[in-house]
């Protein structure tokens, strides 16, 4: 339904700007047209604006939320308790003339002025090494009754840890709740991945900046690509031809050894490089799954994990990670940097931190499919993304406000933050092409979430388990063996947590 929903808005919007360009005046090479469906004469400065196509959608083509219009909570002050990203994503203070802090300014002002609220924005050390930090600064508030926060946007892990501690409210019992899951700035897999029992603690979506900065893709350099007379990796997508076996042939006897010291080091030539952790996007690329929802249960290993699909994959990627031809290592980056790989797998923030200055042209695709049969292309998101719940002790009359806010922090993400991310800083000013344009949004519209990547912690960082076993290249069989107990007893640990909290 949503990919439908998505579809007709661009649909829509194409005839928006053909029916702009028809408009504009003829024979004016100067006239141009924007996605929002106005032509702009540069040689006159008169603008013609395509009239609106479909009442569901806005002046500039994106899909409407459906949130009442007499919304207004009197200036009800919504306390936000958030981890430190590294990437901006909660307050900004003032506009500054910088494009995504401007829009985040602004999708906070939209936010407060059409609900009647105002943000207020409490910052706390939430990274990777701070997450107990940042759960016992929630517990203490929870504990004090004092009733301080509204909505925890944190790291995803840290959402793991407050969600079994009962810090969370469970959002399918709020009344009149806004969310609506079905619309299009909360990506295809919310429902089907977050769902806990019969509770949702925590969603995420283009609320938050993080899922564009930490989306994994694979970068490609075009110069040597083209010298090694290798098949263009775009055109394989579209030809639906861009599989793992793809991926091994094209790096294959590609080791160069330049400073000749005779063994492998960040110094010479390879294929591919990448990170251990970061193989775990073949895992899921792959359409394999680390756990899965299993009604009063609550979650189980999935079947994927001990499957035979799943000890090929970690054996055909242990040969290349054991061999030459594959860095896996820190210097990933550098090593891409510097023109000595082909490909490199890393999150999509790496352009703005690696490739704005380098003298080589490069693309990306999405993560290869398992084989031709995949249906479908999936892409990982790093674990620094924010999931965003509702603090556990907000009074009950205030719990469809933080439904109403959340939504619409999502909607004008959608309209505001997303765009100035993805269509001009990632799209326009990293890429070179349409070709890349194109690839951004394959990788965008397939991004998943996996509850055995947020609840980790407690399972034994199970996603890593595959990586870590081929980048060893010992054997998935008797790797898993040695972890069955203890994920089990983890799994054990989280669905005790559930039953107590959902009775």
């Amino acid at each position: 339904m949503k990919n439908m929903m998505r579809v007709i808005a661009l649909f829509l919007a194409v005839l928006m700007c053909t029916a702009a360009i028809a408009c504009g005046k003829s024979g004016n090479e100067g006239d141009v047209t924007n996605a929002t469906g106005t032509t702009t004469t540069a040689a006159e400065g008169e603008v013609t604006t395509a009239p609106a196509v479909d009442d569901n959608l806005d002046e500039n083509g994106y899909w409407k939320d459906d949130l009442p219009d007499d919304l207004n909570y009197q200036d009800d002050e919504v306390s936000v308790l958030h981890w430190d990203s590294e990437k901006p994503e909660f307050e900004i203070e003032e506009i500054t003339g910088t494009l995504v802090n401007d829009a985040i300014y602004q999708r906070n002002t939209n936010v407060e002025e059409r609900l009647g609220v105002k943000l207020k924005f409490t910052e706390q050390n939430g990274s990777v090494d701070y997450m107990a930090e940042f759960a016992q600064a929630v517990q203490n508030a929870y504990q004090s009754g004092a009733r301080e926060y509204d909505i925890i946007p944190t790291y995803s892990r840290t959402a793991a840890i407050l969600s079994t501690r009962g810090l969370y409210y469970n959002m399918n019992e709020i009344d009149d709740n806004y969310i609506n899951l079905e619309q299009p700035w909360w990506p295809d897999c919310i429902t089907d991945t977050v769902t806990i029992g019969d509770a949702i603690y925590f969603i995420t979506g283009d609320c938050s900046t993080n899922v564009l900065h930490m989306m994994y893709t694979m970068w490609f350099n075009k110069d040597l690509i083209s010298e090694y007379n290798l098949e263009y990796p775009v055109q394989l997508v579209r030809d639906n031809k861009w599989t793992l076996e793809k991926l091994f042939t094209m790096t294959s006897d590609t080791f160069q050894d330049l400073n000749n010291n005779g063994q492998e080091d960040e110094n010479d030539f390879f294929g591919f490089v990448g990170v251990n952790y970061g193989l775990d996007a073949f895992y899921t690329g792959s359409g394999l799954r680390l756990v899965e929802l299993a009604g009063d249960d609550f979650l189980m290993i999935s079947p994927d994990y001990s499957s035979e699909k799943a000890v090929d994959l970690v054996d055909m990627l242990g040969t290349r990670c054991t061999g030459n031809d594959w860095y896996i290592g820190s210097e990933m980056g550098l090593i891409f940097q510097a023109e000595r790989a082909l490909f490199c797998q890393n999150r999509t923030y790496y352009a703005e931190n690696y490739l704005l200055e380098v003298d080589f042209s490069y693309g990306l695709v999405p993560t290869p499919k398992f084989d031709d049969a995949q249906e479908q292309f999936i892409s990982v998101l790093a674990n620094p993304i924010t999931l965003y719940g509702i603090m556990a002790d907000v009074e009950e009359n205030r719990l469809s406000e933080m439904t109403a806010d959340i939504e619409c922090w999502g909607s004008e993400g959608y309209r505001l933050t997303t765009p100035a991310l993805f269509e001009t800083n990632m799209k326009l000013k990293y890429s070179e092409t349409s070709d890349e344009a194109e690839m951004f949004d394959i990788v965008h519209s397939t991004i998943n979430l996996d509850l055995g990547r947020v609840f980790s912690q407690d399972l034994q960082f199970m996603s890593e388990i595959p990586s870590k076993a081929a980048e060893a290249g010992a054997a998935w069989a008797s790797r898993l063996a040695q972890y069955k107990k203890p994920l089990e007893n983890g799994l054990k640990k989280i669905i005790t947590a559930f039953e107590k909290i959902q009775g």
